[in-house]
């Protein structure tokens, strides 16, 4: 189906717009309508996209239901997270394919929702909008896992850092009431990190103990600690921790760490991002030192990325491609709750003073809303 054209459309143009500018030249794409309630950013858009991409002939819209009913085949939602669920439902019952951002669900009744509203649209196609699955290292990392080099896992982490700020120049009208660093826990914010350790992995979390620390760092966050560390239990075994950091001096970056029965691997946390390599130990290979694998962030790309290393090209790239040869979707709705479940109840732990508590399993759901 190369000669396929989807007709694109995205609300939420903070977000959204750096999403869709990734395909927006591409031949077999054509961005249709774009959807923003603030006004200003929706005309910032439209002067983007049409003076900076070439793009012409969309619609803008400043409402949801309008939006939709657009000439589109798919959306690409990017909103903040409280509309993700509510909105990819309408878009699903639209007959529109969908990638969301994340987190994918804020409850454990979204997820019950969303995977019933997947399901009830069989020829439609839901991705969840984890880019860091994309991250030319973690898919290499996939690959080796499913090849045995790793063996079983026993243990493997990841980091969260994202605090650039100095913790003097905090303003109260830089945080929105609506916007997820105001409101949310940080650890609810861990499908960048979680998600890419369970894809390599092909796992699931089924228990996890978690602690936030007391320390406050942006005095305008209304609620939920800015810092969290989880201990999850994955159903084969392993344990994953997850770091969350966005209330510290620590700049921004993830690290991801994975070690198995038969080898191990660990991404560079000293050299730049762009440049940075892994480093492994393999029983196969006899020798103390770690060797280095040449495999970088963005190796994956075809070099016209221009957001986050080019993996949200590739991500976008996945997403129009499943739909144009009605593929599975790269990051389908089950994994888009694995992955965004376990921070709701990690938060609970946390709650509870660490207590373990337990991941509903989403194979195990009533789907009967």
């Amino acid at each position: 189906m190369d000669n396929k054209i989807v007709k694109l459309g995205v609300i939420g143009l903070g977000r959204g717009l750096h999403i869709v500018r990734e395909v927006a030249c591409d031949r077999d794409v054509k961005i249709t309508a774009i959807c923003d309630r603030n006004t200003e950013l929706m005309e910032e858009a439209k002067y983007y996209l049409e003076n900076q991409k070439g793009v012409t002939g969309f619609e803008c819209f400043d409402n949801f239901d309008d939006f939709l009913k657009a000439d589109t085949d798919a959306v690409v939602i990017a909103t903040d997270a409280i509309y993700h669920v509510p909105f990819v439902i309408k878009a699903l019952d639209a007959g529109k394919h969908v990638l969301s951002e994340i987190p994918a669900v804020n409850s454990l009744e979204e997820a019950k929702m969303l995977k019933k509203a997947v399901m009830s649209h069989p020829n439609l196609k839901y991705m969840a909008g984890e880019n860091d699955c994309y991250l030319g290292f973690i898919q290499a990392w996939k690959k080796m896992y499913e090849e045995g080099k790793f063996g079983e896992t026993v243990y493997a982490e990841a980091e969260y850092f994202h605090s650039t700020k100095d913790y003097k120049s905090f303003k109260k009208e830089d945080y929105k009431k609506d916007h997820w660093r105001t409101f949310n826990p940080a650890i609810k914010y861990l499908t960048h990190d979680l998600g890419p350790l369970l894809q390599v992995m092909n796992d699931k979390v089924v228990s996890v103990n978690c602690l936030e620390p007391d320390v406050v760092y942006n005095p305008y966050k209304e609620k939920g600690s800015e810092n969290a560390v989880a201990l999850f239990k994955t159903a084969k075994g392993a344990v994953i921790r997850i770091l969350i950091c966005f209330g510290a001096c620590v700049g921004a970056t993830h690290n991801y760490r994975l070690y198995g029965t038969r080898g191990s691997i660990v991404f560079d946390q000293c050299t730049p991002r762009p440049e940075a390599h892994c480093f492994a130990h393999f029983s196969d290979i006899k020798s103390n030192e770690m060797i280095e694998i040449p495999i970088t962030c963005s190796c994956f790309g075809d070099g016209k990325g221009e957001g986050h290393l080019g993996i949200d090209r590739k991500m976008m790239r996945d997403f129009i491609e499943c739909i144009k040869n009605d593929t599975p979707s790269p990051i389908d709705v089950d994994l888009a709750i694995r992955m965004s479940l376990p921070g709701i109840y990690a938060h609970e732990s946390a709650l509870q003073n660490g207590a373990p508590v337990a991941i509903p399993d989403v194979d195990d759901m009533d789907w009967d809303v």
